[in-house]
């Protein structure tokens, strides 16, 4: 019943698995390509006016909350207290749970230098470098689809366990959803930035900042001229959701 309650307020099945148990899931074995979507405000704004991002969404095996500002919304509109499972909490500590041996990852960056130093980081952990791919496609990737097909078929060819895309939504989840019959039988997740910050090609915001809620002021204040137009916008939609707003539905409460 509370899936279902969640699914009518934010037209969303949200999942209620904290940190740890989602790592253990991703390990397991799957027989088909499993996407993993981690929803903040700015998705849930973008889902109410972007139809291939719902569709993406639709495929999605799991939602997470990524932000408190959701969080706390569920709490107060349904009585629910969800985990806030972040893209940037999610990919290092899946990453740090990968196996030599086992796993095969592709990462698909934001720039070959992150892309590189995240293949470092698990060599130097006993990871075959033959077992990792890389990519970092260039802009307009989305909309090329010659390169597309060919990327896809790279990710199947590795033999991809795990494939992690960090060149941001909506791309990231509209690629995934456009070639979703060529991919491998891997976890995908769209976790943005994170790839950038586990590589320290980005700084992610102190510790404090984020037990205090305010990563996104360190964000913004690194990207004002980006950021600042999209906060504005995730804020008027958050007061609209508090004053009744439906939201556009994605997919039914899973059981």
């Amino acid at each position: 019943m509370t899936g279902a309650l969640l699914y009518r307020r934010y037209g969303l099945a949200f999942s209620q698995r904290p940190l740890g148990e989602l790592v253990d899931l991703a390990l397991r074995p799957v027989a088909a390509p499993q996407l993993y979507c981690t929803c903040n405000v700015n998705h849930l704004r973008m889902l109410q006016g972007n139809a291939a991002f719902r569709d993406a969404y639709a495929r999605a095996a799991l939602v997470t909350v990524d932000g408190r500002p959701i969080r706390m919304l569920a709490r107060w509109q349904t009585g629910t207290d969800l985990p806030v499972v972040t893209g940037a909490d999610l990919f290092p500590a899946l990453l740090e749970k990968l196996r030599p041996g086992i796993d095969r990852p592709y990462f698909v960056a934001s720039s070959l230098d992150a892309a590189q130093a995240l293949r470092d980081q698990l060599v130097a952990r006993g990871f075959d470098p033959a077992a990792i791919g890389t990519e970092s496609p260039p802009f307009g990737f989305e909309r090329d689809e010659a390169f597309g097909t060919a990327m896809a078929a790279r990710i199947r060819e590795l033999g991809t366990t795990h494939l992690f895309m960090g060149v941001g939504a909506p791309k990231s989840e509209i690629w995934v959803a456009r070639h979703f019959a060529l991919m491998p039988a891997a976890h995908i997740f769209c976790v943005g930035a994170a790839l950038d910050f586990s590589s320290q090609k980005k700084e992610r915001a102190p510790e404090w900042m984020r037990k205090l809620s305010l990563e996104w002021a360190h964000r913004m204040m690194s990207e004002p001229r980006r950021l600042l137009p999209r906060y504005a916008g995730d804020a008027w939609l958050l007061a609209t959701i508090i004053a009744g707003r439906k939201l556009e539905p994605v997919f039914p409460p899973r059981a």
